[in-house]
């Protein structure tokens, strides 16, 4: 009787325990196919998404980049003759960076036919967008020895087709020479460089980005520091440009500090030019405010330039430093924002990843701890059964 009993008690246990497993491995199945089934929609999904999506998108967009990072010049505008090459010369204002040499190979245009030829801007070796500021200057010049004056471009421009004006212009370089006026037949406000020759004249109409008035005469008066002849032009230069003589003094002392601490220059030379420019601004009339130079403003000026140059900013109309200060936190808060919001979003798709992958895992742990759970609870069940029984015959 005793062996039935035993053996019905171990019966239950096992049909117990197979249910057990049973339940956990429907659990567990459900678990990863739902888990399985998630990913692939999720992988099939987003990578036909971003696959197709993105290929299609970056493909459509680096061929459009492709046939239109280019520029044109009208030949038949500038009226040279006897053509068979055309260059095109384009560099960084601020002279940074490597640009093909003077009519090289990598400058040659191609004639597109109807007078226009075009130049792809990938032979320079850099890399050049669209949504780049005023950071470059153009030349086209031909075979013969012909050439228009620079002009300034930014990433607008491209696509779009210098012409020359017909205008010439006292060249800035060589006085005895002259410069064909180059204009962009769209981006009207990129145009014929704003330059003070060497006579003093002021040509051009456009500047680079981060220069102004004030910049173009301190950059004159650098160029010029001890040649009295010029230097007596800058009277003239100043009411002309109605320029701070306080502002160009500071603009001086930040582009001078700049090369001291490129090493351009040495300090001996540094101190020369700088002694020599207040000097010659000391004897002029501000034309802002009609009065005389103040020499203890000009030295506040150079402290102001100096100061700029040292933290990065660039001296603003006016030579406060709490307007650089200022502008110069504008533009970090602004990078700093961009920065968390990029941040932001990678983050959360991390997250989100994270937290699916979570989930799935976990449903399958609990499945295995039901099984555990019942097998373990079937079988000590079966042992109290047992021993009762065992004790109970002992009993009787």
């Amino acid at each position: 009787m005793f062996k039935k009993i035993a053996s019905l008690f171990l019966a239950a246990t096992l049909m117990i325990s197979a249910a057990a497993i049973s339940v956990s491995a429907a659990e567990t199945d459900e678990t990863e196919v739902g888990a399985e089934v998630s990913s692939e929609v999720a992988a099939e999904g987003s990578s036909d998404v971003g696959a197709e999506g993105s290929s299609d998108v970056s493909a459509d967009a680096s061929s459009e980049v492709s046939a239109s990072n280019k520029i044109y010049f009208d030949l038949d505008s500038s009226g040279w003759n006897n053509v068979k090459t055309v260059y095109c010369h384009i560099w960084r204002a601020d002279g940074t960076g490597d640009w093909p040499a003077w009519q090289t190979k990598a400058e040659r245009c191609a004639d597109e036919g109807d007078g226009t030829w075009s130049y792809d801007l990938s032979n320079t070796g850099n890399d050049i967008s669209t949504s780049d500021g005023k950071v470059y200057c153009v030349i086209f010049s031909a075979n013969t020895g012909m050439q228009t004056y620079n002009a300034i471009m930014n990433g607008s421009c491209i696509g779009d087709t210098l012409y020359c004006t017909g205008e010439e212009i006292e060249n800035p370089e060589d006085s005895e020479k002259t410069a064909i006026v180059a204009a962009w037949k769209t981006n009207t406000d990129c145009g014929p460089e704003k330059k003070i020759t060497s006579t003093g004249n002021i040509v051009g109409t456009a500047y680079p980005d981060g220069e102004d008035d004030v910049t173009l005469l301190a950059t004159y008066l650098i160029a010029y520091y001890n040649d009295t002849a010029k230097l007596e032009l800058t009277q003239s230069l100043l009411d002309q440009l109605n320029v701070s003589i306080t502002d160009v003094m500071a603009s001086v002392a930040q582009k001078l500090s700049d090369s001291l601490s490129a090493g351009s220059i040495t300090e001996d030379e540094y101190n020369t030019k700088l002694s020599a420019i207040q000097e010659v601004l000391a004897g002029c009339t501000d034309p802002t405010t009609g009065e005389e130079a103040d020499i203890s403003a000009l030295e506040a000026a150079v402290s102001t330039g100096e100061s700029a140059s040292s933290s990065g900013t660039k001296v603003s109309s006016g030579s406060t430093s709490s307007d650089g200060s200022s502008s110069s936190s504008s533009s970090s808060g602004s990078s700093s924002s961009g920065s968390s919001s990029s941040s932001g979003s990678s983050s959360s798709g991390s997250s989100s990843s994270s937290g699916s992958s979570s989930s799935g895992s976990s449903s399958v742990s609990s499945g295995q701890e039901t099984t555990i759970f019942f097998v373990f609870g079937a079988l000590m069940i079966a042992a109290a059964g047992v021993m009762f029984l065992a004790r109970k015959r002992r009993i009787d």
